[in-house]
Parts: C-alpha cells; sequence; structure tokens
C-alpha cells in the first residue's frame, strides 16, 4: 500500500470518529428512512440483476448461441468448449508445416498462401496485405586475424553451423549465411577490443579503464541489450565494427548439455539477428511513419536515422575463441573491471582481457539492398454486437531458419486458434467484438510486417483496437513470461488460474507466481504476492500497437532454454527432443491466449484495471530514483 493510500485511510478514520457524535444524535425516524431507502436500493439492485440481462440486446442465434453467450454462467460453458476443442495433434501438424524450412523475410510465400487458405478453410474472412520493404541479404562474409607487418593470416573464422544427424533442419540448402539484418556494407581492419554486452555502460567502463575503442573491431557477447543497441554504443565510441558472439555462460554449456545431447546452445551455432534501430522507430528504415507500399515515395538510404553505419558479424563461441585468445594478456583484465565480464569461455583455459590486441583482425560483411515484397496474411472474425470494436491477436511467421521456437511455436498456435474459434462458430457462438487475427512478415529484420500494417491503418486502430495480443515465440521453455500494460493484470491473472499447468495439479497462475518470487529482485511486498508482469522491452510486434497507435497490448510465451535462438538448430527435432515433446505446452499457451482473446472479445465490460497502471508507474518511478541514487554513489563503471 503506498504511502498516501494509507493516510486516506487514516484521514478517513479520524473523519468518522468526529462524526461519530453527530450520528448517535440522529432521531428514530431519520434511522428509520435510511434502512428504507437502504432496502428499496437492495431490492433495486437484485432486480436489475435478474432483468438486465433479458434488456441487453442479443444476436439474432440458436439456443446454444444464447447459451454461449449468456454472460457469466455461459462464459464457463464457453470455456469448457473452448478448452475442450484444442488438439495437441493438429497442434503438433502446424508446427511440423512451418518448420519444414527456412522461410526468412520475404521468402516465405508457400507459407502465406498456406496460412490464407487456412483461415479461409475454417471460414474466416481472409486476405494477403503485402509491402515492399528496403531489405538485405549476405553475400560474403569474412573474420580473420593477421600479422600486420607480416600479413600471415593465423585464424580465419568458419562461420558455419554444424550438421546435426537427423535433423533435417541444420542441413536445408536454403539456410542462410550468418548475417545481421540491416548491417552496413563494408571491410575494416582494426586491432581487437572486448567490450562485454556492447552497453553504454560498458563502453563507459573501458573509457574509465584507459581502453579506447577507436578505430578498433570489437567483440561483445549477445544478451542484456539489443543486438542494435551494441553495435550502435560501438559506433559512437569510433568503433570500426562489431562481432557478436553467444557466450556458452549465457545459453551454452554452463546452462546444461548442449545439442543434440540437451536443449543448450553448442559450439558452433550462430545467432542472427537485426540490427536495425527500432527503439528510434521500428519497420521500413526508408518509409519513416509511414506504410511501403509499392508506390510509396522513398527517402534515401543516408537519411534514414535508424541504421547504423558500421559493419556487424555474428559468430559462434568456436569462432570467437580464437579472437578471444588473441587479446589475453593484453589491456586490462576483464575480472578487474567486474566479475560480471567474465564470460563461460575460462572451461577452455582462457582469460577474458579488454585488448586491444597486437594482431590486426579484418571483418568484411558484403551485403545486397533491395525492395522486397513481404506478406502479411490478416484474418477477420466479425463481432456480433460491435463489430467496429475489434482485438487484435498476431505473431510473425518469418524466421531466420525453421524458426521451431521462434516463431513457429506461435503461428502453429495462432492456426489452431482459428479452427477452433472456427468450430465454436458452428455451434452458433460470435465474438460480441471482432477478432483480427495478423501473421506478420519481417519481424526479424524489425518487426517490418506489422509495423507497416498500423501504419496503413493507424486512424482505424486509434478509433476501434481494443486490444492487441502478441505471442511471438509461444514455447522456448517452461517458463510462463508476460510483458503487458498494467491494466491487464486482473484479466491476466483470471485466465491463467483456469489453465492447467502441464504434467502437474497447478494452474499456469500458481506455476508463474512461484518462478517469478524465485527470479524477483524487488523488494516490495506487494510486487511478491502475485506473478511478475515486465513493462514492455521494446523488441517485439506489440511496439508500432503500444508505442505507435497507443493500444493497450500484450506479450507472452513460455520461455527458458533458450539455447538456439536465431540458428539452425531452432528445429522441430529439438522442439519434441527437448523442450516440448507432447506439446502439451503448446497446448497451455493456446488455451491462456485464447481464452484471453475470447474474454477481450466477449465481455460485456472489460475488467481493465486503471489503478493497477496508476501503481505501476508509481512503482517503477520509486525503482528508477533508487538507481539513480545507486548510481550517483559509486563510479560509472561499478554500476553495470
Amino acid at each position: 500500500m503506498f504511502d498516501d493510500e494509507k493516510q486516506l485511510l487514516n484521514s478517513d478514520g479520524a473523519v468518522e470518529k468526529q462524526l461519530r457524535p453527530h450520528h448517535e444524535q440522529l432521531g428514530r425516524a431519520t434511522r428509520f428512512r435510511r434502512r428504507t431507502v437502504t432496502v428499496l436500493l437492495s431490492l433495486a439492485a437484485l432486480a436489475f440483476v435478474f432483468v438486465a440481462p433479458a434488456l441487453l440486446p442479443r444476436a439474432p442465434s440458436t439456443s446454444d448461441t444464447d447459451d454461449l453467450q449468456s454472460s457469466a454462467g455461459g462464459l464457463i460453458d464457453l470455456t469448457r468448449l473452448f478448452f475442450n476443442a484444442l488438439s495437441t495433434d493438429h497442434l503438433r501438424t502446424n508446427l511440423e508445416y512451418y518448420t519444414s524450412g527456412t522461410h526468412a523475410a520475404g521468402a516465405n510465400k508457400t507459407q502465406a498462401a498456406h496460412t490464407l487458405e487456412y483461415f479461409k478453410k475454417q471460414g474466416i474472412d481472409a486476405e494477403i496485405v503485402e509491402y515492399f520493404p528496403w531489405l538485405n541479404r549476405p553475400l560474403s562474409q569474412r573474420v580473420a586475424v593477421f600479422n600486420s607487418t607480416t600479413h600471415e593470416v593465423l585464424f580465419e573464422a568458419l562461420l558455419r553451423e554444424d550438421a546435426i544427424p537427423g535433423d533435417p533442419a541444420s542441413v536445408d540448402p536454403n539456410n542462410l549465411a550468418p548475417f545481421h539484418a540491416y548491417s552496413a556494407d563494408g571491410n575494416v581492419t582494426g586491432q581487437l577490443v572486448y567490450a562485454n554486452y556492447g552497453s553504454n555502460d560498458d563502453f563507459n567502463a573501458l573509457e574509465q579503464a584507459g581502453i579506447s575503442v577507436n578505430d578498433a573491431v570489437v567483440i561483445v557477447r549477445y544478451g542484456k541489450v539489443h543486438s542494435s543497441v551494441k553495435v550502435h554504443a560501438a559506433e559512437l565510441a569510433g568503433a570500426r565494427g562489431v562481432l557478436i558472439y553467444s557466450d556458452p555462460k549465457d545459453d551454452g554449456y554452463t546452462k546444461g548439455k548442449d545439442y543434440p545431447v540437451g536443449p543448450w546452445r553448442p559450439e558452433s551455432s550462430i545467432r542472427r539477428d537485426s540490427v536495425l534501430l527500432h527503439r528510434i522507430h521500428p519497420g521500413d528504415p526508408l518509409t519513416p511513419g509511414y506504410p511501403s507500399t509499392k508506390n510509396s515515395q522513398r527517402i534515401d538510404p543516408d537519411n534514414a536515422v535508424n541504421l547504423c553505419r558500421i559493419p556487424s558479424l555474428p559468430l559462434s563461441y568456436r569462432d570467437a575463441l580464437p579472437l578471444l585468445s588473441a587479446i589475453q594478456n593484453h589491456g586490462v583484465a576483464a575480472s578487474n573491471i567486474s566479475s560480471s565480464w567474465v564470460g563461460g569461455l575460462t572451461s577452455k583455459v582462457i582469460e577474458y582481457w579488454t585488448g586491444p590486441s597486437t594482431l590486426e583482425v579484418n571483418l568484411e560483411n558484403r551485403v545486397e539492398y533491395r525492395t522486397v515484397a513481404i506478406q502479411n496474411v490478416v484474418g477477420r472474425i466479425k463481432g456480433w454486437e460491435d463489430p467496429g470494436q475489434a482485438v487484435i491477436i498476431g505473431n510473425h511467421r518469418d524466421a531466420w531458419s525453421s524458426g521451431a521456437s521462434d516463431p513457429s511455436s506461435g503461428s502453429a498456435v495462432l492456426l489452431e486458434l482459428a479452427r477452433v474459434f472456427s468450430e465454436l462458430g458452428k455451434l452458433g457462438w460470435r465474438p460480441r467484438r471482432t477478432i483480427i487475427l495478423g501473421s506478420w512478415d519481417a519481424a526479424e529484420y524489425g518487426l517490418i510486417g506489422s509495423t507497416e500494417w498500423v501504419e496503413e491503418n493507424i486512424d482505424w486502430l486509434r478509433a476501434s483496437a481494443v486490444a492487441y495480443v502478441n505471442v511471438g515465440a509461444a514455447v522456448g521453455g517452461n517458463a510462463f513470461a508476460v510483458t503487458a500494460s498494467p491494466v491487464f493484470q486482473n484479466l491476466l491473472y483470471a485466465v491463467t488460474k483456469q489453465v492447467p499447468y502441464p504434467h502437474s495439479n497447478e494452474t499456469v497462475y500458481d506455476v508463474w507466481l512461484r518462478q517469478s518470487l524465485a527470479t524477483s529482485l524487488d523488494a516490495d511486498a506487494s510486487a511478491k504476492s502475485r506473478p511478475a508482469i515486465s513493462p514492455f522491452e521494446l523488441n517485439g510486434d506489440t511496439i508500432a500497437f503500444a508505442m505507435h497507435a497507443g493500444i493497450s497490448s500484450v506479450d507472452m510465451g513460455f520461455v527458458g532454454s533458450a539455447g538456439a535462438q536465431h540458428s539452425n538448430f531452432d528445429s522441430f527435432k529439438r522442439m519434441v527432443s527437448f523442450v516440448d515433446p507432447d506439446m502439451q505446452l503448446h497446448l497451455a499457451i493456446a488455451q491462456v491466449w485464447g481464452l484471453l482473446a475470447i474474454r477481450l472479445a466477449d465481455d460485456p465490460v472489460l475488467d481493465l484495471c486503471t489503478m493497477c497502471y496508476a501503481k505501476d508507474i508509481r512503482h517503477i518511478i520509486r525503482q528508477f530514483e533508487k538507481q539513480m541514487r545507486l548510481r550517483r554513489s559509486q563510479p560509472r563503471w561499478q554500476t553495470q
């Protein structure tokens, strides 16, 4: 409870004490009149409870529809029918289809057509909506260590992922070479400097330690901040190029057995990513603020404010190991800056140092940019009472590889929701408000598909959208995680209390609460009594809806074993071997996602908690003030 709330309660108590003598002086007639009014109001309330449902507008329908749309009791029946209609067999079939090959942005037209036909087969009005953003594709890449005096090449990175026996995704001929979406084309050479995670604080720490990154090639590890932030921070510090590798301390063998023996990232795994500065603005960089239709006017790439200007490449830790060895005993020991700078490769008999190296590193990143057609698939289930109001549910379809977890698990669930909503429709159900289903393209490049659609429909969305509910990676582990507007707190808690958690006697809410308590660093007692709902992290398809259109949004899924993200090993085989063998986690997220959509589309009065919003803002401000006090009391390099 906040201090001002306590004061309000205390002041109310003082007022009550002051008024009590006056209350006791009221005559018997006055008390009788009050009781009479109370009884009459109670009778009126009871009458409203029983009569109001009959006065509410109803869709012309069969008796089955009436039962489904009859307020609280009907909602329980609808929930049961919805849960019973979901099928793990269908979820598995959908996932197998979406993971049957690499489907990068603009190169998955067959899957777009399949999604469209699936929606139409369920009787859902659907269409493909095309946009034409500026995208890059890899041509050639090179990372080499050489002696600048003798020009002898001492090491050249393989820049490829191993084939895994029995996993066809690892040998798909359409697998992409390692590269970064929207990376700058270039060939640069410089001494190597290690900058931990590449955050602004990390570059400040290097400066405090007397290490310059000017004209250097910087090597950083994935995690903590988005890849675009790493490259941009290095650019601002004067670096010539950036290499980003996956350290085993973050998602490799230090977490458990690596793939194919376990779920964690193996030594050859390379995590592709985007370095578009989508925190400045997501979407096509050449059509800022307006949709990239075929005939849209485009700005010059040199004027695009959300592009990094230095080349970058992703690396496996197998390729990073010789690079980190080249800077060992040069500069400052990373452990002298902070223990958090030391990664997991110490088991490979190396120490982490800052550099700069005496040897030179050559980074070549040749990419081709061109305008590419991308395809969103948008379905529509028209509401029966208020079709002008819409609840939008969405998932991105494009992937860096087969993308079993990210995003195909979500795509599989989206198709299943379309099928089950259609099955409920055959029983006479229709949502009170319209439900929009969005299968977005080119999200991995910079949330392109969803952003362009929002930009094209911005006026309608601001007037009509009730909520946007996104599930990007539905199943990546067994821990339920949510980022959302605080107004959804009560509704999310209510929905997750109705969904069984797989292979347990608990609900998703129960496990979510326990996992939140185990990882929470929040000292606020009220925060420990409920599961954690995180603020938006600005890296999902919710951004354009929430930040540009101002629509209250939710992003959720099961997370945890992220050891294959954006690599060739995020495959169907890995998913059914280690993450969700019986598809029960897929079923659970389908139940949460679908039930939340039904509640948002069907509840006569939405349970949106505005007070939760106010309390969260107060809490965030207090946490921010606490962090600022801590930062002012310590040197910058100690506050990471």
